[in-house]
């Protein structure tokens, strides 16, 4: 089976971004299935760019994945009207290949941004050839409710977008229960014929992520010692909502063997650097961006994953992938929100959740880690567990190969 695989922002362990499509990619490849990424080199790095052929449009074979990819920049520090314009051209450029390549029997669309979904929909409805649409943060809904886009008529475009998207997909994927309710929410309002919802979240990497690895020289190298230290490792944008971390390290600044870590980088980022600057935080550490094959050892260094957002309900409904790495690092979580994630560490005793961005509560829960250390040994324990059990890269991304597979045999009749 040939699966075209549609992913504006693709990216490999070289850099510093999630790799979702290049793990299922490499795992459906070993089922004997052939995969070609249509995607742009904004989250693709030199090294992966190597042995690439073209200027404007390159072809290249990452581990035996055939990659077409646009030089379209996009970056998280772009303005809303260059993030726009890289949108549009990737959309251009996506609907004309997708109608151009061959011998394709299924196409997997993979959002954000919403614009995925049509040079899908063109081909099915010029070549005959079926889709499933996955669905990764929930667009417009999203930036609907955080103001990013004001205009009706943008706003009625958009909705317009997704209900078109929802008709025309053969079969759904969304990253999480309270995902999933949102979309079926959508098609009973649109009076949408109903198909299947699969709820695929993002996945552990459970050999990649171990508690088995040794963080003590990272832990000399920053000279955290026996301090309690909480990461983040991502993002740092609006969504993250990064300044709960810094409002909460002002009130337990006296704590000097509470430290927080964040690593990455984003639009953020420079706000978050000068606000720690003037409050002479010295339990924070900024730190820069690192390639993902770095990443290993420093979680093993810390003590807690954090997983932060900012005061938006329905970014509860989001399947944040630092969650899955910390599970399958062993590490005890905590988040600054309760939702879906929030249940999971709950029922598995594997971390806490809080009332969305409570102040009070969150910094209740660090003191209580701090005084009760033992824990992290116990739920990070559970932790892991659940990462195996629940969230295993392999299992999800033969899940998500068997809804592709069942997608393109109702289409052939298989």
């Amino acid at each position: 089976m040939n699966i075209l695989y549609i992913n504006q922002y693709f990216s490999t362990p070289n850099g510093t971004n999630v790799t979702r499509a290049y793990e299922f990619s490499r795992l459906w490849m070993a089922r004997g299935h052939k995969v070609t990424v249509l995607t742009t080199t904004a989250n693709l790095v030199s090294e992966d760019l190597r042995n690439a052929t073209g200027v404007f449009f390159k072809k290249l074979n990452v581990e035996g994945i055939n990659v077409l990819t646009f030089s379209i920049p996009y970056r998280q520090k772009m303005g809303k009207m260059s993030r726009c314009l890289s949108w549009i051209a990737f959309l251009f450029v996506s609907v004309i290949t997708a109608l151009l390549t061959k011998n394709v029997d299924v196409i997997y669309a993979r959002s954000t941004p919403l614009t995925i979904g049509i040079p899908a929909i063109a081909a099915k409805r010029l070549k005959k050839i079926p889709f499933v649409f996955e669905v990764t943060d929930q667009w417009p809904e999203i930036l609907i409710e955080m103001g990013i886009i004001k205009s009706n008529i943008m706003i009625r475009a958009l909705l317009w977008l997704e209900k078109t998207i929802y008709q025309h997909s053969d079969s759904i994927i969304v990253c999480s229960p309270s995902m999933a309710d949102s979309v079926r929410e959508v098609m009973v309002r649109e009076k949408l014929k109903d198909k299947p919802i699969t709820i695929i979240p993002n996945f552990s990497e459970t050999s990649f992520y171990r508690p088995d690895i040794d963080g003590s020289a990272v832990r000399k190298e920053r000279g955290w010692d026996d301090k309690l230290v909480f990461l983040h490792a991502g993002t740092m944008g609006r969504i993250n909502g990064l300044d709960f971390v810094i409002n909460a390290a002002e009130k337990l600044k006296e704590h000097r063997d509470i430290m927080f870590v964040l690593i990455g980088d984003g639009s953020q980022k420079p706000l978050l650097e000068s606000r720690v600057k003037e409050l002479g935080l010295a339990n924070v550490e900024i730190l820069p961006s690192v390639p993902k094959r770095q990443l290993p050892e420093i979680f093993a260094a810390a003590d807690a994953g954090l997983v932060i957002i900012a005061k938006y309900p329905i970014l509860e409904h989001n399947s944040a992938n630092k969650f899955f790495d910390s599970l399958s690092a062993g590490k005890l979580i905590l988040l600054n929100y309760s939702g879906w994630q929030g249940k999971v560490l709950e029922d598995n005793a594997a971390g806490f959740g809080c009332d969305l961005c409570n102040l009070e509560q969150f910094v209740e829960k660090v003191l209580y880690l701090h005084s009760h250390r033992e824990l992290l040994v116990e739920m990070g324990r559970n932790a892991r567990r659940v990462a195996v059990e629940e969230f295993d890269r392999d299992k999800l991304a033969m899940k998500a190969l068997g809804i592709i597979e069942s997608t393109a045999k109702c289409s052939t009749g298989a």
